[in-house]
């Protein structure tokens, strides 16, 4: 099992529908709105990396994403 921390910047000033539109991508298994210098973080699952990476390029194509940071979690 891989997971990884996505930290996302918005590209609208209303980012109220970015966040459960991130929800509905499959691996995402939550995605908050933040106050500060990241817009939402999404905390991401998969069977591998490849599956995160596919929740992730899924993220890039949302409208209102701008740019995303991606940290895999180390599991020990």
């Amino acid at each position: 099992m891989s997971a990884a921390y996505v930290f996302i910047q918005s590209a609208v000033k209303d980012p109220r529908g970015v966040a459960p539109a991130m929800r509905a991508i499959a691996g995402v298994k939550q995605a908050h709105a933040l106050a500060g210098p990241t817009d939402f973080i999404a905390y991401v699952e998969g069977e591998n990396q490849d599956a995160i990476a596919e929740a992730v390029l899924a993220i890039r194509t949302l409208e209102g994403v701008a740019t995303t940071d991606t940290r895999f979690v180390i599991l020990d």
